[in-house]
């Protein structure tokens, strides 16, 4: 159960996987909750994410996929991923002031901030929230570390190992790298797992859009490898 890179032509399994498995988590019902009235949008704007992702002169970000069948001797798919922010090889190379690719901003300069799928408030308070965040409880520590952006697996495929061994490869990374640490934003759904793996939580957080009572609970999770 080894990952391996995940390359442009993965982009349309991605795509799926993260359509099915992604509503299990709040978050996606809080920025997407017109998904299912404007299916073209919630593909489309999905899809156009994770080109970017994939894209190797986006080098700043990795995507490893996790693949398996549902029965033996059945074709083998991509039915988990993960992407990292792996800005600190050019951060080493260009400096601790390098400003890192930004995907999510370059889906909403292409059409991205028009779609009709999303909460577009909700989605504003989600991103903004984060970053937010990162720079409070995150980018103290520097540069020589590791974020974690998304990890998900397709619901017939949860619990067989998939998302521990793309953390571990992570993880492994990180120590390999001589990197501070490995760190996430983790919803309810990836709290568990987290936490068996060693991760710790530093700081839980909220998204709210102010005058709603509807909210977000967020965990600044980090992981440190041992030396």
């Amino acid at each position: 159960m080894t990952p391996r890179l995940g390359l442009p032509a993965d982009v349309d399994a991605i795509t799926n996987v993260i359509i099915q498995a992604m509503p299990l988590d709040p978050q996606w019902d809080y920025r997407f909750p017109w998904r299912h009235e404007f299916p073209e949008d919630h593909y489309k704007y999905t899809r156009m994410l994770f080109e970017y992702f994939l894209d190797p002169s986006y080098d700043d970000w990795l995507v490893m996929v996790a693949e398996d069948s549902l029965e033996p001797g059945d074709a083998r798919q991509i039915v988990a991923f993960g992407v990292w922010d792996v800005s600190f090889a050019n951060k080493r190379i260009h400096g601790p002031t390098y400003v890192p690719q930004d995907p999510v901003t370059d889906v909403e300069e292409n059409g991205g901030s028009t779609r009709r799928d999303a909460n577009h408030e909700h989605f504003d308070a989600f991103w903004k929230g984060q970053i937010k965040e990162y720079k409070k409880v995150f980018s103290p520590i520097g540069p020589e570390q590791m974020h974690m952006q998304i990890l998900a697996t397709l619901p017939e495929f949860q619990r067989r190992g998939h998302g521990t061994s793309l953390c571990r490869w992570a993880m492994e990374t990180v120590r390999r790298e001589h990197l501070k640490d490995l760190s996430v934003m983790a919803s309810p759904m990836g709290y568990e797992l987290y936490t068996w793996l060693g991760f710790r939580c530093v700081e839980q957080f909220y998204i709210q859009v102010p005058g709603e009572d509807e909210k977000l609970t967020i965990e600044a999770m980090i992981y440190k490898p041992g030396r």
